[in-house]
């Protein structure tokens, strides 16, 4: 039993010595996509750089269109990690994942003043309609909401979205502008305040979110954005959608960590749309999650970097990770190798009775001195066959009772032989 459990505790440990060995040191330079400068993603993305700085890792941020090109090159190798708009997908076979859903990004719709259709996607048609530009999540949300309802909007969406949208709408240049953002996003503070602008949703917010189900509700109550102008002025009711952080799949473990720490200082305190705490979360993901990434969010925040390195610290929770499923399949292993042990033990004694019956039924029928005398031979053989064999005390039982059949063999042959 001592050499099954070395050898086991020799596996693991080969095991465990040789993934730290392979992948112990984690990159210090890491790539962002995060959206162009000025968006809130690329806000946000500046609060990670600063907060994964404090651990010696430099954070680069690639400028992109937004969330339909961030999983493109993340995709493609050009970022590490990334910022994504829920429901958008990954092309096919991509090693990416999500890392946690960190915050929700409700779809508002801003118009002018007095146009009580403004939130009715069927009455755009007549109106100039700021909807997110190319490859942004804007676009990407209104294009599949307006072809979930059979709507036509190619003649009346205009490519622009963030600062310049909300500027041109301020501007008049457009009617209706549509966002999909955090409501903290700086480009819509001046929308907040505007006088002539008021604040919608997408009408019969819950028929879009039972059609799509990476639509979640939320909603504002009155005067939550501007509180002395009593903005809004009603609850609204808002269709919200989740960003994801995602990463490729090749991401090292103590990056994983990082960022994963990084998302609850900058993500888990209460706002207008989430309580303190919610997020970051592995809910509504709509990518297939990263399986340390979600051990790491079910757990509470580790406090072994205090003690020591932050990738040393991530590494233990990478064996964690690996050893709680190899613990569970060696576990019935465990329960079943006394009785395996038991097992090759008695059958060594055992593997002699087929040799000893053999004997026995000749011995019945042996008269001739030279028969009897090979056939007590052959009983010698098997007698110092089990002599000479090494049995842990527990099963020298079985030796003992053997040799009393030996000897009950014996002495019929020696009778024979008398006679």
């Amino acid at each position: 039993m001592r050499l099954i459990a070395l050898i086991l505790l020799s596996v693991i440990g080969g095991f465990v010595a040789l993934t730290i060995l392979l992948d112990l040191f984690p990159e210090r330079r890491v790539t962002m996509a995060a959206g162009g400068e000025g968006s809130a993603y690329h806000t946000i993305a500046l609060q990670y750089r600063d907060v994964l700085a404090e651990d010696g890792i430099r954070l680069d941020l690639l400028d992109t269109a937004g969330s339909v090109e961030n999983i493109a090159r993340l995709a493609e190798g050009d970022a590490d990690v990334a910022l994504l708009q829920g429901g958008i997908p990954a092309p096919k076979d991509a090693p990416v994942s999500a890392l946690a859903t960190v915050f929700l990004e409700p779809m508002l719709v801003f118009h002018r003043a007095g146009m009580d259709d403004a939130n009715d996607p069927t009455r755009w048609s007549d109106r100039r309609v700021a909807a997110g530009g190319e490859g942004s999540g804007t676009r990407f949300a209104v294009d599949t909401i307006l072809n979930t309802l059979d709507v036509s909007g190619d003649n009346t969406l205009v490519p622009v979205g963030g600062a310049a949208a909300a500027e041109a709408l301020l501007a008049g240049e457009i009617d209706v502008a549509i966002f999909v953002a955090p409501v903290s996003a700086a480009y819509l503070t001046p929308l907040y305040l505007a006088p002539g602008i008021e604040l919608a949703s997408i009408r019969d917010v819950e028929a879009i979110r039972r059609r799509l189900p990476f639509v979640l509700a939320a909603d504002l109550p009155p005067a939550s954005l501007n509180y002395a102008a009593v903005k809004p002025a009603t609850r609204i009711d808002l269709a919200a959608m989740v960003a994801q952080l995602v990463a490729r799949d090749g991401l090292h473990p103590a990056l994983v960590d990082r960022f994963i720490k990084a998302a609850r200082r900058i993500h888990g305190a209460r706002d207008l749309l989430a309580e303190e705490g919610q997020f970051p979360s592995t809910d509504a993901n709509t990518l297939r999650m990263n399986k340390q990434a979600r051990t790491i969010l079910a757990a509470s925040p580790s406090r072994l970097d205090r003690f020591i390195p932050w990738w040393m610290a991530a590494q233990i929770t990478k064996m964690a990770l690996l050893l709680v499923p190899l613990a569970l399949l060696l576990l019935p292993l465990l329960r079943v190798l006394p009785g395996i042990y038991g097992w090759t033990m008695r059958s060594r004694v055992y593997k002699h009775y087929s040799d000893l019956i053999e004997i026995e039924k000749e011995a019945k029928v042996a008269h001739d001195p030279a028969q009897i005398a090979a056939l007590s031979a052959r009983l010698d053989g098997v007698q110092d066959a089990l002599t000479e064999m090494r049995l842990p005390e527990a099963y020298r039982d079985r030796a003992y009772t053997m040799q009393m059949h030996i000897d009950l063999i014996r002495s019929r042959l020696v009778g024979k032989e008398l006679v």
